[in-house]
């Protein structure tokens, strides 16, 4: 589940998840449940054996309902990572077994089918730590009484087996997901928008303070424009910027770096050297610092 977690806060799958708030929240919700239901059936185990008199009851409604919760939080955890639920009776029926056991024992016991056709209760004389008897009535169908002899420590290890199996395959298909993603962008380097990390063109900009140097303004727009091209790649491979660390501070600084230099020195240029200076020196430190974001994007996406 470690692992999971850590794969689920990675910035390409976290920054995929906050595009919908819904499927964030119900990851969250639904790896809790894992391990929460996890923690009710490692107590159950550690209980003293009981009987039906002295809380059997709440302890096996307890725990039958805890691996059926178990098992609806590792389908939503599919269902969001995967776009699809887990479909028990085919891919888990021993699995689905435990379900139906839950929906006859605990779930519907005074009714089940539409219209109702199962009636089912526990026995109580039957009731202990490791078993208890399902009595199952079929009046409509005409079909002899059924007794379900329930081995509840064996349930438990079949669950806990298939479980970490699909943990397994989970956290498998994450890891494929995100090669996947990565192989749309095969040989394609963020950092190679950046020629010679601009110092020529960033020199440009200095010579056109004070006076007039047309080529500056060609200088700026190469900048620019490989500045926008790296922001759409970043969304593509993170599908937000926000998915980064810090990132959105780094890239609202020089947007707004860039629109002042755009005004200032090209659009209706002021007189204040000093200040395209700043400028053009902040410009050039905050560009050196996403280019070092930058490099550690393209080795991230390194096949």
């Amino acid at each position: 589940m470690k692992d999971i977690r850590a794969f689920c806060n990675h910035p390409w799958k976290r920054g995929l998840l906050f595009q919908d708030k819904t499927k964030l929240n119900k990851l969250w919700a639904s790896l809790d449940a894992v391990e929460n239901s996890q923690l009710a059936i490692d107590n159950y185990i550690d209980i003293q054996d009981f009987n039906a008199f002295d809380g059997g009851y709440l302890h096996i409604f307890g725990l039958i309902q805890a691996l059926f919760l178990q098992q609806d939080a590792l389908s939503s955890l599919s269902l969001v990572l995967f776009d699809g639920n887990i479909v028990f009776s085919t891919e888990y029926p021993k699995l689905n077994n435990i379900r139906t056991i839950r929906n006859e024992s605990i779930g519907h016991p005074t009714g089940r089918g539409t219209p109702e056709r199962t009636f089912h209760y526990i026995s109580r004389d039957s009731l202990s730590k490791s078993q208890f008897s399902l009595v199952s009535f079929f009046p409509k169908d005409k079909k002899d009484i059924k007794i379900e002899h329930v081995k509840t420590l064996e349930i438990i290890s079949t669950q806990e087996r298939l479980v970490q199996n699909i943990l397994e395959k989970t956290m498998a298909n994450l890891q494929l997901d995100f090669e996947n993603h990565k192989s749309k962008f095969k040989g394609q380097k963020l950092h190679d928008h950046i020629q010679d990390g601009f110092h020529y063109e960033f020199t440009k900009l200095y010579e056109h303070v004070g006076k007039e140097y047309p080529p500056a303004k060609g200088c700026f727009m190469i900048i620019k424009e490989a500045y926008d091209k790296i922001k759409i790649g970043i969304i593509e491979r993170y599908f937000t910027l926000e998915a980064l660390t810090g990132l959105p501070d780094s890239v609202k600084t020089l947007d707004y770096i860039f629109s002042r230099i755009e005004r200032d020195l090209f659009i209706d240029k002021i007189s204040d050297e000093l200040e395209l200076h700043i400028f053009i020196d902040a410009l050039i430190s905050n560009f050196k610092e996403f280019e070092i974001t930058i490099l550690a994007i393209d080795k991230e996406f390194e096949l």
